[in-house]
């Protein structure tokens, strides 16, 4: 990918937005998992795959072509394994209707939900999802936590960026000893930064008394004709309305 996930979800415009858009994920998400019907996946999937093209662009199908590969495999697991009536026997191989009913509906289930989930990964910031959170009375722990993986994650992504050029400009990987020396170097010096970012933010923290409690954004809902309207149309599919 050219663009990092920090980028794509900051230049990402959803029709949905704000705390709505994380409540709006995990509704459809529920009625996905939950649900039975082949119809109301397809259904899922088109509504989600076009509102996040529609948000972030070409940057969806990169994102979601990865998870896709992890799951043909189990599919054609579960086709080849399932018992029952032959539909395809060649050689070795035996597939059954069984296993290609439970392989399709397992595939369109996932697929679906890994549409609701683009939707989120792909438009909603760390910050966006707290806030979302923060507003169901999420413990304040719970908020520094996040808050803190969250920023300590993008300072380890940078700093280990910055090592692995200065040493690719030494000719630090022209061998196959050379990279592993340079390697053993680049991880030791990425924890002691780590370490040290920690000390020094721990202190930045304390000398500005810090309460226990990292200040949240507020951010504005908007989107909600086309949230109700998408829950009403998969609710319609499923109980057999639609489709």
């Amino acid at each position: 990918m050219h663009q990092t996930l920090e980028r794509i979800q900051a230049d990402a415009t959803p029709v949905v937005d704000g705390p709505l858009k994380v409540y709006f994920v995990a509704a459809s998400l529920l009625l996905t998992v939950t649900g039975a019907r082949l119809s109301s996946f397809v259904a899922v999937i088109l509504i989600f795959s076009l509102l996040t093209t529609h948000a972030v662009g070409r940057a969806y199908f990169t994102f979601v072509r990865y998870p896709v590969w992890f799951l043909d495999p189990s599919l054609a697991l579960i086709t080849f394994v399932t018992p029952g009536q032959t539909a395809f026997e060649y050689s070795v191989l035996h597939v059954s209707e069984e296993g290609i009913r439970l392989a399709t509906k397992t595939g369109l289930r996932s697929v679906a939900s890994m549409s609701v989930l683009s939707f989120l990964a792909l438009t909603t910031t760390v910050p966006q999802f707290v806030s979302a959170l923060d507003r169901l009375g999420l413990p304040d722990s719970v908020v520094e936590m996040l808050l803190l993986v969250y920023r300590g994650i993008q300072v380890l992504i940078d700093e280990s960026v910055r090592l692995y050029t200065a040493a690719k400009l030494r000719g630090g990987f022209t061998s196959r000893r050379s990279t592993f020396r340079t390697t053993k170097h680049v991880a030791t010096s990425l924890l002691l930064s780590s370490l040290d970012s920690a000390e020094q933010l721990d202190l930045s923290m304390r000398s500005r008394c810090y309460s226990g409690r990292f200040p949240v954004r507020e951010y504005e809902s908007h989107g909600h004709a086309y949230a109700f309207g998408t829950l009403a149309v998969i609710l319609l599919v499923r109980f057999g309305r639609l489709l």
